[in-house]
């Protein structure tokens, strides 16, 4: 490997995670961080969640080193900002929490769906401070494009989350009003695509069965927009030739 990825300086002790407001120029973001240790690891939550779904998940990984998570803008206990709110705007806003925090690198990024682009953004803008990126089933930047003609047509028997959900896919994306943190994903895709690697850091790749469990989607048509999602995903390995695993 390029980077070391050894887990040092670590203790068996786990203590309840802290919250603190980190002022990052004129508004707050909320921070959770437990355990010590390095590499510390930062968890980036998905579309319309709230960092506390990560709460499992870090205080099983603060038994190893420290993990921190946090609230973006508008979402959780954090401060409203600025908006329509792209990509590079949310990972500064996150490079600034850890800067202003004191939490020093280097970092492991892991990044569920809309986080696993931006923890892209993130590795690829502050390379320097970035060891690993796990991405947890991630969204991808020709994801609506993909999948928003897949969806089946409309129908009078169709449901209201089915109706919402194909909206959404197929137009409603491209307006940050369809998002409470406003986010202007027609930016954020663009910036997205201009990556094409992430150097050699250690990069992982999960993949759920997004589809397959997905109940307003009608069962016929699961398992083929399952097989796309994980073609789809496939294609984030060409961002490193150190890729540890893919499940």
């Amino acid at each position: 490997m390029s980077k070391n990825l050894t887990l040092r300086d670590v203790t068996p002790h786990v203590v309840e995670p802290i919250t603190r407001m980190v002022d990052i120029g004129g508004r707050s973001l909320a921070l959770t961080c437990m355990g010590e240790g390095t590499p510390v690891v930062v968890l980036e939550t998905g579309l319309g969640a709230e960092s506390s779904e990560w709460d499992a998940v870090q205080r099983k990984i603060a038994q190893i080193t420290r993990v921190c998570r946090y609230d973006r803008a508008r979402r959780g206990l954090s401060d409203v900002a600025p908006s329509p709110r792209t990509g590079l705007d949310m990972t500064s806003d996150l490079h600034a929490l850890l800067r202003v925090a004191g939490i020093a690198g280097p970092y492991v990024l892991v990044g569920h769906s809309f986080g696993g682009l931006l923890m892209q953004l993130f590795a690829h803008r502050f390379a320097d401070e970035v060891c690993g990126v796990v991405l947890v089933d991630a969204m991808h930047q020709d994801q609506f494009d993909i999948f928003g003609p897949l969806f089946p047509p409309a129908a009078p028997s169709d449901s209201a989350e089915l109706q919402k959900t194909r909206a959404f896919w197929q137009e409603g994306w491209r307006s940050p009003n369809s998002t409470t943190e406003r986010i202007d994903f027609v930016s954020s895709i663009r910036q997205a695509r201009e990556i094409q690697s992430l150097g050699n850091v250690p990069l992982r790749i999960m993949i759920a069965a997004t589809f397959l469990n997905q109940p307003v989607v009608p069962q016929a048509y699961r398992a083929a927009l399952q097989e796309r999602w994980q073609a789809l995903q496939m294609r984030c390995m060409k961002l490193s030739p150190q890729v540890f695993g893919v499940e």
